[in-house]
């Protein structure tokens, strides 16, 4: 790749900002919201930033391993931000001193009732690098199997679906799922090392 344009001669966007004083604005369950006042450490121009800390955030692809073909497990839940309902698959907030890999299998319990035993890292994408600062952790979990019935929080409501990938294709592509880390996820899916066997056997699923 190269270069053809950029703000200032010899420009380093990994070049860390001056910082002269933070401030915590707010704190809630599921975030903080912090003013930092920075300076460029190219044009010394300074002013304003605003950061979200957040904490590690998970999603799971599940598939079950059924006799008529692997199904993939989808929840669907209301969502406030968007005063709406959305297709997703299981995910959440890690809790303090666990993995990712943990996060994602109590989730998945908690979300579906279901267990795995064969998992594989996908990698992660910063949600939002402009203003926050945490990571959401991808995984794919196969051969899945109901273990108990749903464990969610009092305020947590949701339905569990199955369905084929090919249903699930027809949902990404009419944008009847539109949720952007879900849409990551399965991105980050197609370009992991077990896509190639992975398309072979959903296809062989129907």
């Amino acid at each position: 790749m190269r270069v053809i344009a950029e703000s200032s001669p010899h420009f380093d966007p990994g070049a860390k900002w001056r910082d002269s004083g933070s401030r915590p604005i707010a704190r809630t369950s599921i975030f903080g919201l912090v003013e930092m006042q920075r300076a460029s450490p190219h044009s010394q121009a300074s002013g304003a930033f605003y950061r979200l800390n957040c904490p590690v955030w998970v999603h799971v692809i599940p598939f079950t391993a059924k006799a008529a073909g692997m199904e993939l497990l989808v929840v669907e839940q209301f969502r406030h931000g968007i005063d709406g309902a959305s297709l997703e698959v299981p995910g959440g907030v890690g809790n303090p001193g666990e993995s990712p890999l943990e996060a994602a299998k109590r989730e998945l319990l908690e979300e579906t009732g279901h267990a795995s035993d064969n998992w594989t890292d996908l990698g992660f994408c910063t949600p939002n690098p402009a203003i926050q600062d945490n990571r959401c952790h991808f995984f794919l979990a196969l051969e899945c199997r109901q273990e108990r019935e749903l464990e969610l929080d009092p305020t947590e409501e949701l339905r569990v679906w199955a369905m084929t990938y090919k249903e699930w294709e027809q949902k990404l592509k009419s944008c009847e799922v539109h949720h952007g880390l879900i849409l990551a996820a399965f991105e980050r899916l197609r370009l992991s090392p077990v896509w190639g066997e992975m398309e072979k056997r959903l296809a062989a699923s129907g």
